[in-house]
């Protein structure tokens, strides 16, 4: 993902292929998920997220493959360590020009991303060393050299260049599927060169280009970092305007060309997402009301009906749920 597979960054015994499978019922199961890498998820589309998450470990390698029913923001970072390959198998959404699209894109280790999703969505991405990259494409090719994937935050193949790579990794999926565990040693080093040979194909066939960060985009940036230095908090909108120096209106055209989203729409899910881990987490006698209040909604009716909008549930369900496990 785009921001959520890619986060299962976590290496396999060398000799053995490893594969597992999670079931997704809430967008915080996504952030559970992704304990390995820096990132957040914000849920912007109404309803219950459901969706299921696999991954493989085969040595070094990650490979996963997940799917996701409702828009989410995925930001932050993939890996610190390696090289991520990820691409959308399709993304849909009312007259997106995305669905259908499986344009793969690498970040760099230690690279951010910023991706909007669209519901109904299903993604694919590998998280490698850069040594397994550079032995793979060998010292005569412009990507065998260690600096092709270390100098530049991100690069992306034409859309539709993963359309062969995706039906390929499925398909090694499925036979993990059904064989990890009898695997020897040298079949899974097979399997982790095929797996980057399926990746690595339109890649090899593309032309690199860097990463054009436009000036709307360096504005969305420069407002998830002030939001970042506020932590949980909630920001009104005129105080994010008031930081950045902008216009209400300059905010609203950036944060609809990037993330297609009016900025005071995603400030209110992210205080939405917010309230909603700390009802999950909360082991006080603190009221529904008093997370609402806290997270800068003063109508609670207001709230309860944001909250069963987004998530498909009241909040007074969440918190009882949570203090029911405890």
């Amino acid at each position: 993902m785009p921001g959520t597979v890619a986060a299962m960054d976590r290496p396999a015994p060398s000799d053995v292929v490893t594969s597992s499978e999670v079931t997704i019922d809430g967008f915080e199961q996504l952030r559970a998920a992704t304990p390995t890498t820096r990132a957040e998820i914000i849920q912007i589309e109404a309803g219950r997220m459901q969706g299921r998450l696999k991954h493989a470990g085969v040595g070094s390698l990650s490979l996963g493959l997940g799917s996701f029913s409702r828009g989410l923001i995925s930001r932050g970072v993939y890996s610190d360590e390696r090289v991520t390959i990820g691409f959308l198998f399709n993304s849909g959404g009312p007259g997106s020009r995305r669905a259908g699209a499986a344009g793969i894109r690498i970040w760099s280790p230690g690279a951010e991303h910023e991706r909007r999703h669209y519901a109904g969505a299903s993604f694919g991405a590998v998280a490698l060393p850069v040594d397994d990259l550079v032995q793979f494409f060998g010292p005569r090719s412009r990507f065998g050299d260690p600096a092709a994937w270390l100098n530049n935050n991100s690069f992306q193949t034409a859309a539709g260049g993963g359309s062969t790579s995706a039906f390929a990794l499925r398909s090694i999926m499925a036979g993990f599927d059904r064989h990890a565990g009898k695997l020897k040693s040298s079949e899974a080093e097979y399997w982790k060169k095929a797996i980057i040979e399926s990746v690595c194909y339109a890649v090899s066939n593309s032309e690199r280009s860097d990463l054009f960060v436009s000036s709307p985009r360096r504005l969305v940036r420069r407002a998830e970092e002030y939001l970042d230095s506020v932590g949980s908090a909630p920001v009104h909108i005129s105080a994010l305007t008031t930081a950045l120096g902008v216009s209400h209106r300059s905010l609203y055209r950036a944060f609809d060309e990037v993330l297609g989203i009016a900025p005071i729409v995603y400030l209110r899910h992210k205080r939405l997402c917010e309230a909603r881990i700390l009802l999950q987490q909360s082991a006080s006698p603190e009221t529904v009301a008093d997370v609402a209040f806290r997270q800068g909604f003063s109508d609670f009716g207001r709230f309860a009906g944001y909250y069963r909008k987004l998530f498909g549930e009241g909040p007074s369900a969440t918190l009882k749920w949570s203090r029911r496990r405890e």
